[in-house]
């Protein structure tokens, strides 16, 4: 029973796809000692990856415990320094490795204690999994009295905890209104950027190169991995990538515009065509193409429907003359008028 919840959340895991999850907590509803079996697996993850995170790098490593690259290997003597070939040719390799390595040791040990039940590991909150489908948006309260809305596509973890809430955006956009507590922070991980709160309303965007936050209320504390934190206030908005933090002020319809998807809408002004096409493709299974690089800096205007992509495209041909050719799979070919 434990090797089955451990090769289930494994493969959700890794997948992280609706049919993934579905699979493994179809599983967990069969039977009560299932759900016991897959939160142990489930917990002996979490912890070690808490545990990978602080595993110290042997400072003695040619390789950077950084870089990613895979451990080498290094000639030494007895007495630790860089030794020569031995008589038969070949050096006298002692091994040593990286952290990344390490902290997949620690995880592999970890599953293998919680699939033997030698321990029963037990901490102080669980951790639980919302996602949307494309075009699917949804919101959750959580036990804490916190609002969280997904929008299309986007997935999260989520650990109330005694000293801390945690949340994972691991894929996706999502907007939260956080109950207030003191004397538990409401964090949000998104990529490498962290969002710090106690009682306040912001939403939280992964983009493909950087990550987005928007404060509505209150304030946050913006933090990355290789930079040093910085507040944002309400009205704000901070573009988070490797190491650079980056505060804008928005005026009052720049917010409205970002959050315009909680209704259902995405609001246009002044985008590019190929700005306006990305987000339509968020909410649809086959996508917008545009046929013609020429066309693609038109800029656009308007709001629409986020589940009515056609209206945009015959809003495309009345106002500038671009043909839609409806493709078989269902996606839509965006070209210029016809000469």
């Amino acid at each position: 029973m434990e090797a089955q919840a451990a090769r289930l959340f494994l493969k959700a895991r890794a997948a992280d796809t609706d049919t993934a999850w579905d699979e493994a907590l179809g599983w967990v509803a069969e039977h009560p000692a299932h759900g016991y079996a897959f939160a142990k697996v489930e917990a002996a993850w979490e912890l070690s990856e808490r545990l990978g995170e602080i595993a110290p790098a042997d400072p003695r490593c040619p390789l950077s415990a950084r870089d990613g690259t895979p451990p080498a290997a290094v000639p030494e003597d007895s007495d630790g320094a860089p030794g020569a070939l031995n008589q038969a040719g070949s050096p006298p390799w002692r091994w040593r490795p990286t952290r990344r390595l390490l902290a997949g040791t620690i995880a592999a040990s970890m599953l293998a204690v919680a699939i033997g039940g030698t321990v029963a590991l037990q901490l102080d909150h669980a951790v639980d999994h919302y996602r949307t489908k494309i075009g699917e948006k949804r919101t959750v309260r959580l036990a804490d009295g916190s609002v969280v809305r997904l929008n299309t596509g986007s997935s999260i973890e989520v650990a109330l905890g005694k000293k801390e809430r945690s949340i994972r955006l691991l894929r996706g956009e999502a907007s939260f209104d956080v109950a207030h507590d003191s004397a538990r922070p409401f964090i949000v991980d998104a990529d490498s950027a962290k969002v710090r709160a106690v009682g306040t309303a912001f939403s939280v965007r992964l983009r493909p190169d950087l990550t987005e936050v928007t404060v509505t209320q209150g304030v946050v504390l913006v933090r990355d991995d290789q930079a040093a934190g910085r507040r944002v206030t309400a009205g704000n908005a901070a573009a988070v990538r490797q190491g650079a933090i980056a505060v804008t002020p928005l005026a009052g319809h720049d917010i409205a515009r970002r959050l315009a998807w909680q209704q259902g809408r995405l609001s246009f002004e002044g985008d590019t065509l190929a700005q306006a096409v990305e987000e339509f493709n968020r909410y649809r299974i086959s996508p917008i193409v545009i046929g013609d690089p020429a066309i693609s800096g038109l800029r656009i205007g308007g709001t629409f429907r986020s589940d009515r992509s056609d209206d945009f495209a015959h809003a495309l041909e009345q106002s500038f003359g671009i043909r839609t050719l409806p493709g078989a799979d269902g996606s839509l070919l965006l070209m210029p008028a016809a000469e």
